[in-house]
């Protein structure tokens, strides 16, 4: 745990005690020399020895002094007859404030939070506002030289707000921090036209104002429409990176207001963990290339002591976004060969992002969560250096092939096709020259009988025998090749289904409708969290052609659906269902559409995110288009019963 610590109630929560202290005696607005203790020593007092004289606020902790290293309950605070203040943990110290070599007068808490360490002459030597944690409180001035930092997140990451080359940024902690946002960049920010280079930031009523050298108003940030001036307001940094917005009067019972920086969760650097793509309504997912080869933990190869032999490129996606792309300039314009081999020459290159149109060439040591691109652009072709090990992959396979298996698997069916169809051919051609050898002898003895016959008017028979066998050749050549790309298929959805049963994916459940028919599918699919399709569990089915994977299912909701893309009869219209090859109307191009890389899973999560994010543009209902562009709120209705009634359903309600 952390000892030294602020919190909401504006108490300083050392959670540590005055061994000749009883509990429920602690100090009030400040201590002097002569106190050690620990937190288990007054477990009673939640650790409590030091509380300011207004004692109004409850909540969280706002300070804390030792968090690059925590320790146990046993550690002692010090705060000896030198003047020396320290936090102990067995031999080592773990803090100690910066006071320049002057001794300690006195501990104060003040009433706004702030932890003072004052010398002889009541100057002060050291105060928490000079050097804050992941929070900022009302009046305390957050200028140049600061860093706020957040605690670490799941992966052991950072996020720090700082203030750099006049602006005021937000950046992961990698190996070479990443800009996440900016106030420059800030679009809420209100302009109070004056002019200047931002030298410090404090939280003042509802708004969190900027100021310059001078301490002249450049920029105000108003965060709610909460103007009571009773108010105690706390910027927070949290792991998520996100910077929220909460009411320290209400306690534990605060709700963070809605305005945060930066707003959409998707702009953080880690929204759903490393090397998941962020999608609207925070929806998650790995990328399909990184989910199939590595189950989305890919053997990235260590930065400055790999050496090129021992890794290769692996495509990530060829229209992705990085929140980072925004904040730093390319290396060089080049051609994606070239962008390729700059960051296989460079041992720092970890992730390279490449833009088509620009040959803007990105190169990173370190990598966090993709995005999806925003509507309208292009996005960004992503590899990943991997070690060579353990990728066993093509380095330059793309996301229209990196499901290698299955490509593995349609050339295997068309080279056992060709095969095939060359032996029958082979046969066939043998057959016929029988046949046919059979046939003249057969019409040598039917002339020379007709010229026999003709002398007694007897008719002359028809020789058919030898078109009948064509044909049925024929029909055997047909049958067998429908049959053998029918058997591979079959093979192939066998193993998709064993694989989703071995390894569910969230947010949809498949099976077979009929267990004699492994082209029919059920899928139930839940409405994404967050979305207007939520708590729903909607019915599919999904319908194989016998040439899979060379030709798309179909799927169709059985499930009553209020969607822009899917027709009222239930049918879904996504492009990656359409078949393979150009659109013939020229809507979209043949990497959009069907790929024999696809799997089950892939086409349900393309559905999902779907329904997160209709496109109204090409709608396959045109009223349910119509009303999502015009009437929005009736939409939502509409979206809402749907799913009420899926859920009752599929309740037996």
């Amino acid at each position: 745990m952390g000892f030294f610590q602020c919190v909401g109630t504006f108490c300083l929560c050392l959670v540590l005690v005055l061994k000749t202290c009883t509990a429920g005696s602690p100090h009030i607005g400040q201590m002097y020399p002569g106190f050690e203790a620990s937190a288990k020593e007054w477990s009673n007092n939640n650790g409590r020895f030091l509380l300011s004289n207004n004692l109004i606020f409850s909540g969280r902790g706002v300070w804390t002094a030792n968090r690059g290293k925590l320790v146990e309950d046993s550690a002692k605070f010090v705060f000896d007859k030198s003047g020396n203040v320290s936090l102990h943990w067995g031999n080592d110290v773990v803090w100690s404030p910066d006071t320049s070599g002057e001794k300690v007068a006195s501990m104060e808490l003040w009433d706004s939070g702030n932890l003072v360490l004052l010398g002889n002459s009541g100057s002060i030597l050291w105060q928490s506002f000079s050097n804050p944690t992941d929070t900022l409180l009302p009046g305390q001035e957050f200028s140049e030289g600061m860093r706020l930092g957040s605690r670490l997140n799941k992966d052991n990451m950072r996020v720090y707000l700082e203030f750099k080359s006049g602006d005021l940024v937000l950046y992961a902690g990698y190996q070479t921090p990443q800009t996440y946002w900016s106030l420059a960049n800030e679009s809420r920010k209100t302009n109070n036209s004056v002019g200047g280079k931002i030298q410090s930031a404090i939280l003042e009523s509802n708004s969190w104002n900027f100021y310059d050298q001078n301490k002249a108003l450049l920029w105000k940030f108003i965060f709610s429409e909460n103007t009571d001036g009773n108010a105690t307001w706390a910027l927070i940094l949290g792991s998520d990176g996100v910077i929220i917005f909460s009411n320290l009067r209400k306690g534990s019972t605060s709700i963070p207001e809605a305005i945060k920086i930066p707003q959409n969760f998707c702009s953080t650097p880690e929204p759903c963990g490393r090397y998941h793509v962020c999608y609207f309504f925070n929806q998650c997912q790995c990328p399909a290339s990184l989910n199939s080869r590595f189950n989305c933990k890919p053997p990235i190869a260590s930065t400055g002591n790999s050496s090129r032999n021992s890794t290769e490129l692996f495509v990530v996606g060829t229209k992705l976004d990085y929140f980072a792309l925004a904040f730093v300039s390319p290396i060089s314009r080049y051609s994606l060969d070239t962008c390729r081999e700059a960051c296989l020459r460079n041992c720092s290159c970890s992730v390279l992002f490449f833009e088509n149109h620009s040959g803007n060439c990105f190169l990173f040591d370190s990598i966090g969560g993709f995005q999806r691109p925003l509507e309208g652009s292009a996005g960004y072709v992503s590899y990943m250096k991997v070690s060579r090990a353990n990728a066993g992959v093509d380095p330059r396979t793309e996301v229209g092939g990196t499901r290698r298996k299955h490509i593995l698997l349609v050339v295997l069916i068309t080279v056992s096709t060709i095969l095939v169809i060359s032996g029958i051919l082979y046969v066939g051609i043998w057959y016929y020259r029988r046949k046919r050898t059979s046939v003249e002898i057969s019409q040598e003895n039917f002339e020379q009988d007709s010229f026999s016959n003709n002398f007694s008017g007897s008719l002359h028979p028809q020789p058919t025998s030898y078109f009948k066998n064509s044909s049925l050749m024929n029909l055997l050549n047909s049958q067998s090749i429908h049959s053998m790309a029918s058997s591979q298929a079959s093979l192939l959805l066998q193993k998709q289904l064993k694989d989703l049963n071995k390894h569910p994916v969230e947010g949809f459940s498949a099976g077979l409708l009929n267990e004699n028919n492994v082209f029919e599918w059920s899928v139930l699919i839940m409405g994404p969290p967050g979305t207007l399709y939520e708590g729903g569990f909607f019915s599919a089915i999904m319908s194989f052609p016998s040439n899979y994977p060379c030709n798309p299912p179909t799927l169709k909701f059985t499930s009553e659906i209020w969607h822009p893309n899917i027709y009222p009869d239930g049918k879904v219209c996504i492009s990656i269902l359409h078949p393979p090859g150009d659109d013939p109307n020229g809507y979209e191009v043949a990497a959009e559409r069907w790929s024999a890389v696809h799997t089950v899973e892939s086409i349900i999560l393309s559905v999902i995110v779907m329904l997160s994010d209709p496109n109204v543009e090409s709608p396959a209902n045109i009223d349910a288009a119509k009303e999502w562009r015009e009437n929005r709120e009736v939409f939502k209705k509409k979206a809402a019963r749907c799913a009420r009634k899926s859920e009752d359903l599929f309740l037996g309600l």
